[in-house]
């Protein structure tokens, strides 16, 4: 079953750019069980559609702190 969940970038490092967010949502489709990916600069959100079966959304926290941006759950659908 496909899951919507939305993280916020909390930390120092924040998406600035076109490239950051490309280079987000790169890193992120490559995991298991992820449809889609969006990252957005202007609020700092990335949401992601995965299969919650394959997918917890605390590995995806993980992966972006692994790639320097803090994160937490913001929304989840």
């Amino acid at each position: 079953m496909l899951k919507s969940v939305t993280f916020e970038i909390t930390g120092d490092r924040k998406i600035v750019c076109d490239g950051c967010e490309e280079r987000i949502e790169t890193m992120l489709k490559g995991m298991p069980g992820v449809d889609r990916v969006h990252a957005r600069s202007r609020n700092q959100r990335v949401e992601v559609l995965f299969d919650a079966a394959v997918l917890a959304p605390t590995a995806v926290v993980e992966r972006l702190g692994k790639a320097g941006y803090q994160a937490r759950i913001a929304t989840a659908a």
